[in-house]
């Protein structure tokens, strides 16, 4: 019998409703929503990072390129120990919490009423020069705003996922430079196997386009670019290095444990002071302060330093690049305990730049372009569920031709399929930080 489309709905295969129909001005209205959310959040992310920026620059432009050891400057005491402070006020009396803009894309929905709070500490910790990235306000800033409207348009909760879908996809594509990014992001969150999805798909598509030409017209700023932060030689791609990079993934492994492990030291560290938050986020801003002295690379988001770690390898070395990866990492561990609220995905792409660089100085023959970008996305890609959207986001970060792209690939799904597959890992369990702040 002939497959005719009444067939094909009947079967279930696949059922053209209003979730995906062109011609249905439901449907038109969801995409109108999403598309001016997609906009609303670019530009409120956009305005985020310029205040990020400007706010770091007032604190930042005196430092150097230096990344000798206790080379930092005394007067981070001072700033990270203040920060703490007033992070600490904020968590004592308002909601702010560390929010998790993935579960929001599961499920749709994130509460709004914390939001503002949170932005603020966020906004504090990232200025202060706490190891932390804008990521995750950025996240909730979009699924918050998407949220919000949405609750008081009283939407159904198809067209609030739509929307949350929307404005987080054109906060993130400005963000991270690239709407692709964006796209595989989406498909690697939880959703049905459905032809409909495609229809949130297209919406938050299109909001992501939208998201990336606002950053784009403001390149010049170069606010959040990760366009070409590093360029290495460029290499031909050779059938051993497929392997290389199948062992980088798996060199990645440990190193996403030991910050599972720092997470696990702070937490027990924090837990008898948690539920004093000014006096946990002071006595963390005063430690994290110290740690910026010793070890000067652990100030910041890091990546300014990946160039400097990259382009002066060899004057620092092999261990002293495992040392800044480690430090880096609990900077990260610590700031999360401590209260500060901010992503994981930008230090750890530092943490990669460093294992990357030393992995070059150990083997020479392997190409810098292809250490550098299996490490840059192995590292994250082995905390955070998403290891294809950051195989891109990789590529956009060295700039590699498609050939080259496969390494990079490989090395992200080795490392995320060993922490969450092979070592029982839940993306969640492995993600999150046990001492954010519950309030």
């Amino acid at each position: 019998m002939a497959l005719t489309s009444q067939n094909v709905a009947r079967n279930g295969v696949f059922n053209m409703s209003e979730d995906f129909n062109l011609k249905s001005k439901d449907y038109w209205k969801r995409m109108g929503w999403g598309l001016f959310l997609g906009l609303i959040s670019a530009l409120g992310t956009f305005i985020f990072i310029m205040l990020m920026n400007l706010g770091q620059g007032l604190f930042f432009s005196k430092l150097t390129d230096n990344w000798t050891p206790f080379s930092g400057p005394w007067w981070m005491v001072v700033v990270m120990t203040v920060a703490g402070l007033l992070v600490g006020i904020i968590h004592r009396y308002t909601p702010a919490q560390q929010m998790d803009t993935f579960e929001a894309m599961d499920k749709g929905y994130l509460d709004p009423k914390p939001v503002p709070s949170s932005l603020l500490a966020s906004l504090i910790s990232l200025i202060s020069g706490f190891s932390l990235g804008p990521e995750v306000p950025s996240g909730f800033l979009a699924a918050g705003l998407g949220s919000w409207i949405s609750k008081k348009r009283k939407m159904d909760p198809r067209t609030t996922r739509t929307t949350v879908l929307s404005s987080v996809s054109g906060a993130f594509a400005g963000l991270f430079s690239s709407p692709l990014a964006m796209l595989i992001m989406l498909l690697e969150t939880n959703h049905k196997q459905n032809v409909i999805y495609y229809g949130t798909l297209l919406i938050a598509g299109l909001a992501a386009v939208i998201g990336f030409a606002i950053f784009y017209l403001f390149n010049d700023f170069n606010y959040a670019s990760l366009l070409g932060i590093l360029s290495p030689p460029a290499y031909d791609l050779r059938l051993w290095q497929l392997g290389a990079s199948v062992l980088m993934g798996v060199l990645a492994v440990p190193f996403a444990l030991v910050f599972v492990i720092f997470n696990k030291i702070f937490s027990r560290l924090v837990e008898p002071i948690k539920s004093k938050p000014v006096l946990r986020s002071t006595l963390g801003g005063f430690s994290l302060g110290l740690l910026a002295i010793v070890i000067p690379s652990s100030i910041g988001l890091g990546t300014t330093e990946m160039s400097i770690v990259t382009q002066q390898a060899t004057q620092i070395g092999v261990l002293l690049l495992v040392v800044f990866a480690l430090v880096k990492l609990l900077a990260l561990s610590g700031a999360l305990n401590f209260g500060f609220i901010g992503g994981p995905i930008f230090p750890l792409l530092f943490v990669g730049s460093c294992l990357g660089a030393a992995i070059n100085l150990i083997f020479p023959q392997i190409p810098l372009g292809l250490a550098l970008g299996c490490m840059i996305v192995a590292v994250p890609a082995a905390i955070v569920p998403i290891p294809i959207a950051l195989g891109a986001i990789g590529i956009i970060i060295i700039g590699l031709s498609p050939t080259n792209a496969l390494p990079v690939f490989i090395a992200a799904l080795v490392s995320f399929s060993i922490t969450h597959g092979l070592l029982g890992g839940d993306h969640k369990k492995a993600s999150e930080v046990e001492g954010a702040d519950e309030n």
